[in-house]
C-alpha cells in the first residue's frame, strides 16, 4: 500500500509562496483588514492550488466560523413535492454561498434521530427539516443543540421557524370550486395519516361542505395509505356504492390510483366524473384533458425556508415565525359542470 500523502497546511503554503503564515491566513480567509498586494495574493492562491490545500472545516467551526453548510432533511426524496422543496432550498442557498447536505428519513422517526445526531456531529450550521409523523422529538433534539432550524411544509408543536402552505384555505378553495360547478355528490379520498398538512386539507374540505350545506348523503369520505393501489381500491368501492359526480383526492400518489380505476371502468373525465387533485404531479398535464390541481408552492417553501435560516445565521432575521404560503388552484380540464342537478 502506498504512503498516504500528508495534508497540506498553511505553513506549507507560506513556504511555497515565500511569505508569512499570517499573510496566507489573511488571503485564504478573505480578511480585508490587512493590505496584501495583488501579486502576493496571487502567489498565495497559486501555492494553495498547487498543494491541493483543503481547509480544516472542523477547526474553523470550533473557532466559531461558519462552514456555510446546511442540512436538509425530508421524508421522501421520491415524492415530487419534497423533491421540489429541496430544489428551491438549494437554489437560494447556493446563490448565497451555502452548500446543502440532503438526507431522507423514509418517514421513519428512528432514522430521523440517527441522521440528526450524525449531522450535529458534523457541525452543520443549520437545519431545514420536514419532520416525520413522530418528528417532534427530532426537532426538539436540534433545538436543544442550539443549532438554528426551520421547519418545511410540516409543523410540530413548539416555538420554531417554519414555512408551510395554508392547506385549509387551499382545500376549501378546491372543494368550493367543485361545488360552484354544481357538484353535490362528491367523494373525498384522503391519506390516512395524522400529519397537520393532511388534517388541514380535510378541514378545508369540510369548511366548504358546511358553507354549501351538503348533507351526509351527498358526500362520501374514505381514507387510505399513500399508495396508488390503495386509491384504486377505494375508487372502485366508491363507484359501486355511491356514484359520485366528482372526486376530491388530497394526495397525488393516491390520485394516480383513482384515475386508473376510472379509466379501467371506461368512465370519462370530466364528462362522466370530475376529478380535482391536491398537488400537481408531472403526470397531471399528460392527460387529455389535463387535470385540475391545487398547486403546492413547493419550490417557494424550500427557497423561503433557506432564506429564513440563512438570514437567521447571518443575524438579519432572528424573529421566530411561521410563514404561510398560498397554494394556487390550476384550472385545467378535469372539472366540468355537474351532469346531475343537485
Amino acid at each position: 500500500m502506498g504512503k498516504i500523502p500528508k495534508r497540506a497546511t498553511i505553513r506549507d503554503i507560506a513556504k511555497l509562496a515565500q511569505t508569512s503564515v499570517a499573510t496566507v491566513s489573511w488571503v485564504l480567509n478573505g480578511d480585508s483588514r490587512k493590505y496584501v498586494s495583488d501579486a502576493l495574493r496571487e502567489r498565495v492562491l497559486e501555492a494553495a492550488k498547487a498543494l491541493n490545500y483543503q481547509p480544516n472545516l472542523l477547526a474553523q467551526r470550533l473557532k466559531g466560523k461558519s462552514r456555510k453548510l446546511l442540512a436538509v432533511i425530508v421524508p421522501q426524496l421520491e415524492n415530487i413535492v419534497f423533491n421540489r422543496i429541496v430544489i428551491g432550498a438549494e437554489k437560494h442557498a447556493s446563490a448565497r454561498g451555502y452548500k446543502l447536505l440532503i438526507c431522507s428519513t423514509d418517514d421513519n422517526s428512528q432514522k430521523e434521530i440517527e441522521l440528526i445526531n450524525q449531522l450535529l456531529a458534523s457541525w452543520v450550521d443549520g437545519f431545514l427539516i420536514a419532520p416525520s409523523l413522530d418528528g417532534a422529538n427530532s426537532v426538539d433534539l436540534i433545538a436543544r443543540s442550539g443549532t438554528p432550524l426551520v421547519l418545511l411544509d410540516r409543523l410540530v408543536q413548539g416555538d420554531y421557524d417554519a414555512v408551510t402552505t395554508d392547506n385549509i384555505d387551499a382545500a376549501y378553495t378546491g372543494a368550493k370550486y367543485l361545488m360552484e360547478h354544481g357538484h353535490r355528490r362528491i367523494a373525498y379520498i384522503g391519506w390516512d395519516i395524522g400529519l397537520n398538512t393532511i388534517l388541514d386539507r380535510y378541514k378545508g374540505f369540510l369548511k366548504a361542505v358546511d358553507e354549501f350545506k351538503l348533507s351526509d348523503r351527498e358526500i362520501i369520505i374514505r381514507k387510505c395509505p399513500r399508495l396508488a393501489e390503495a386509491g384504486y381500491k377505494l375508487a372502485v368501492e366508491i363507484l359501486d356504492e355511491f356514484q359520485p359526480t366528482a372526486f376530491f383526492v388530497d394526495q397525488h400518489n393516491i390520485a394516480e390510483g383513482v384515475v386508473q380505476a376510472l379509466r379501467d371502468r371506461k368512465i370519462r373525465i370530466p364528462e362522466d366524473v370530475s376529478v380535482l387533485i391536491y398537488g400537481d404531479p408531472s403526470w397531471a398535464k399528460l392527460n387529455v384533458p389535463e387535470f385540475t390541481c391545487i398547486h403546492i408552492p413547493d419550490i417557494e417553501i424550500g427557497a423561503e425556508g433557506a432564506k429564513k435560516l440563512i438570514d437567521d445565521l447571518e443575524g438579519k432575521d432572528k424573529a421566530i415565525r411561521t410563514i404561510f404560503l398560498k397554494a394556487n388552484l390550476l384550472e385545467r380540464g378535469s372539472v366540468a359542470q355537474s351532469p346531475v342537478k343537485g
